[in-house]
C-alpha cells in the first residue's frame, strides 16, 4: 500500500504540481486548500506526512500546526512548510515541524524531502 501525503497550499497550480509529481512516485495525495480542509482530512484518513503551505487564508499553517498538536494522534505526523521566506522557516521547528522548502517550490527538492522523512511509496 502506498504512503499518504497531504498536500496544503491555497496555490491550485502549486498544489496541483505537487500532487501530480508525488503521484507520479507512487504516492497516494490527499489535497487541501487551507488550515481547516486539512484539519477536516486528518478526520478521514491520516497521512504519513504533511506538506503544508505557511500563508493560506481562513486558516494558515501556523495555526493549523497549533490546532493538529492538540490532537494527540495527530502530533506525530511529520510536517514539511512551504514558505516565502527562508526566516520563517526555523520558527516552525519548536512545533514539531520537520523542514521547509522556499517558495517558488523545486519539485526535485519536495521528493528529496519526503523521501528523507517517509521514504519510498511503497516501502
Amino acid at each position: 500500500m502506498s504512503k499518504t501525503i497531504l498536500v496544503v497550499d491555497d496555490d491550485r497550480l502549486s498544489r496541483e504540481l505537487s500532487k501530480r509529481k508525488l503521484e507520479e512516485q507512487g504516492y497516494y495525495v490527499l489535497t487541501g486548500e487551507n488550515g481547516q480542509d486539512a484539519l477536516n482530512c486528518l478526520d478521514i484518513k491520516l497521512p504519513d506526512m504533511i506538506i503544508l503551505d505557511v500563508q493560506m487564508p481562513d486558516m494558515d499553517g501556523y495555526s493549523f500546526i497549533l490546532e493538529k498538536n492538540k490532537v494527540e494522534e495527530f502530533k506525530d505526523i511529520p510536517v514539511v512548510m512551504l514558505t516565502g521566506s527562508a526566516e520563517t522557516g526555523p520558527l516552525f521547528k519548536r512545533h514539531g515541524v520537520k523542514g521547509y522548502l522556499l517558495k517558488p517550490l523545486k519539485l526535485q527538492e519536495l521528493l528529496d524531502i519526503v523521501k528523507e522523512i517517509i521514504g519510498p511509496a511503497n516501502s
